[in-house]
């Protein structure tokens, strides 16, 4: 049997479109499937991005005339830290008691909803007001509880409890190349 032109480019097209077919089903049966994540991994995806202190409620630390600000940013599996408390000055004070802590940590969340940070580098006032280096791998442990998508409170094994709101990203974007930009930045 002798196949014309058109019957054998048609048998040929047909052959191609069935093979295109069963390999396009067997790669989905035969795919692998990511597994789900993990709740643990979910959570760590929730805490990413950029956090700003709201409240602090630390029973150890007087509140009378205290200022509080920190910010916090978890990329991956790292966060960075820095917490500036002051105590306003009253008569005659000559200057303003307080207290700086700063670094970097790995994050990694356990199943009970805990989230430990393990120190990378870090910097803290000691009792003295001195700046104190911290050692490397210094733990921290911290309950985590979300209110909301963008509300986050940690709360610290000693006691004191953190609460944070989530920075919202500028819908402003800049060029790094436009001149307009440079001369503002100068």
């Amino acid at each position: 049997m002798t196949l014309s032109r058109r019957e054998l480019l048609a048998s040929s097209a047909a052959l191609a479109a069935t093979s295109a077919a069963a390999s396009a089903a067997s790669t989905q049966e035969g795919a692998e499937q990511e597994p789900a994540p993990s709740p643990e991994e979910e959570l760590l995806e929730k805490l990413q991005g950029g956090w700003v202190l709201r409240d602090l409620d630390a029973p150890d630390l007087d509140d009378k005339r205290r200022q509080e600000k920190a910010y916090m940013v978890i990329g991956g599996t790292f966060l960075a830290i820095e917490l500036q408390l002051a105590w306003g000055a009253g008569d005659n004070d000559e200057w303003i008691d307080g207290f700086f802590q700063s670094g970097v940590s790995r994050i990694w969340l356990e199943r009970s909803k805990v989230l430990v940070a393990r120190g990378l580098i870090g910097a803290a006032t000691d009792e003295e007001y001195g700046l104190e280096l911290e050692p490397p791998g210094k733990e921290r442990r911290y309950r985590l509880r979300f209110s909301g998508k963008n509300e986050l409170s940690l709360t610290m094994e000693d006691g004191p409890q953190f609460f944070f709101k989530r920075l919202q990203n500028s819908a402003a974007k800049r060029k790094a190349s436009s001149p307009s930009t440079e001369a503002k930045d100068r």
